[in-house]
């Protein structure tokens, strides 16, 4: 297996004061994204020494763990990866385009795929929420799923908050809103249905990055993507767009080195 090089740790500190009946506390997660499995190797070892060695509380996939096109699909080293990581802290997973195109196209493998990972004690969110407690800080994670329309850059599905709502119910004032979703380009609607921290992919950094433009194209394709890598915000709503662990189609990269998102949350009263 070909080792992908360096890996690249984003460390963002996310913090909020905390609202009428939340409860404040801090967090360590860690976010990944986009590792395609066998395309473009992620180091699985190095990959996870990075995150013990960064003392996360929690890992948090927003999505393309696998790879999936055409009669082409893999999983064995998302599986691999997070199985480890689940022997060592909660690990919660949502679905990006590939999940969602592997369940849709070949759905007893993707069967056999979910069911490896939660038999290993991974937590499996299809557009579901589930409360938890990260360290000493109450949260709610919310894993959105969207189907192909929504991923087309021309003529593609607009995303409106009702829509959030009937898949997943409700953003939770109470406690730290964590959205997992894997395409940023609907970040307004994200912040609007009541995300308090989005954590997405997807575009894999713009693929080629260049000075002061940024990342030139994405996987859809289109040129010089708004949300390409790094952190937004939506009035006191904030995103982080990780720049992924891997490629497919497009199989390189530049400029732009494989990344682990580390993000530390903090809600305190004033």
């Amino acid at each position: 297996m070909r080792a992908m090089g360096t890996i690249r740790r984003s460390h963002y500190q996310i913090r909020q004061r905390a609202r009428k009946g939340q409860a404040p506390g801090s967090a360590r997660i860690a976010v990944l994204a986009d590792l395609h499995n066998r395309v473009y190797h992620c180091d699985v070892p190095t990959l996870i020494r990075a995150i013990q060695e960064e003392n996360c509380d929690a890992v948090l996939s927003a999505g393309d763990l696998v790879v999936m096109k055409g009669d082409l699909f893999a999983t064995d080293q998302a599986i691999r990866l997070c199985s480890e990581l689940a022997r060592m802290m909660p690990v919660f997973l949502a679905n990006g385009n590939h999940e969602t195109r592997m369940e849709r196209l070949h759905a007893a493998k993707y069967r056999r795929y979910e069911e490896a990972l939660k038999e290993s004690g991974v937590i499996c969110l299809h557009n579901t929420c589930m409360a938890a407690v990260l360290k000493d800080l109450p949260v709610c994670i919310a894993g959105l799923e969207l189907d192909r329309r929504y991923f087309r850059n021309k003529f593609h599905k607009d995303l409106y908050v009702e829509e959030i709502r009937e898949r997943i119910g409700p953003g939770r004032p109470d406690r730290f809103q964590i959205l997992l979703a894997h395409h940023p380009k609907y970040f307004p609607v994200y912040a609007k249905w009541g995300a308090d921290l989005t954590l997405s992919g997807h575009l894999h950094g713009g693929i080629v990055r260049l000075p002061w433009l940024g990342g030139v194209i994405s996987p859809d394709p289109e040129l010089f993507p708004h949300y390409d890598r790094g952190l937004y915000e939506e009035g006191e709503a904030r995103m982080i767009v990780s720049a992924g662990l891997g490629t497919h189609t497009i199989n390189f990269r530049l400029n732009n080195p494989a990344e682990l998102v580390i993000a530390d949350i903090t809600v305190e009263h004033e």
